[in-house]
């Protein structure tokens, strides 16, 4: 049997001999194959093999691999550490958006002011003006796992927009 680790999710998808591989992640519907999926067969692995016996008494010499591995151990509670701090500041945000490509929970970065010399507003024909018209804020959010970047209207943006669009427009609807 094979397993399939998704790139984006690191989930395992086992595999079945003569099933052919999903091209997308069941838990992250992100595509596999190529250079980003990897395959590990664990068929060939014995029972025999996968226990080692220590030849000798001395436990020390017996440890081999990850257990010697001290640079493992120090990367691995790096990332326990940066998945702490993350979880504290998902809890610190009111508004917790989901990633567009890896569906994990994005985290607040900051703010960017849009003035007038950087947006040209678009008036619809059925409004008669702008719908959106600077300056206005633009929250932005940082994914911590995939680390892709989306921006959203601030509050008070909102609020004006969602106002201009619920007024009675007359004939015009």
């Amino acid at each position: 049997m094979a397993v399939i680790v998704c790139p984006w999710c690191q989930s395992e998808i086992p595999l079945e001999e003569g099933q052919e591989p999903d091209r997308y992640c069941p838990v992250c519907d992100n595509e596999l194959g190529g250079y980003r999926t990897m395959t590990v067969d664990i068929d060939g692995i014995d029972e025999e093999d996968a226990e080692v016996e220590p030849e000798d008494d001395d436990d020390d010499e017996a440890l081999t691999g990850w257990e010697e591995d001290d640079e493992l151990r120090e990367k691995n509670e790096a990332v326990l550490l940066y998945e702490e701090t993350v979880e504290k500041l998902l809890d610190e945000q009111e508004i917790v958006p989901e990633c567009p490509h890896c569906r994990e929970y994005m985290l607040e970065a900051g703010e960017t002011i849009v003035g007038a010399n950087s947006f040209r507003p678009r008036s619809p024909e059925l409004l008669g003006e702008p719908m959106l018209v600077p300056p206005f804020a633009l929250t932005l959010y940082v994914c911590p796992s995939c680390f892709a970047v989306t921006y959203s209207l601030a509050e008070e943006g909102r609020g004006r927009m969602a106002q201009k669009l619920s007024q009675d427009l007359g004939e015009g609807r």
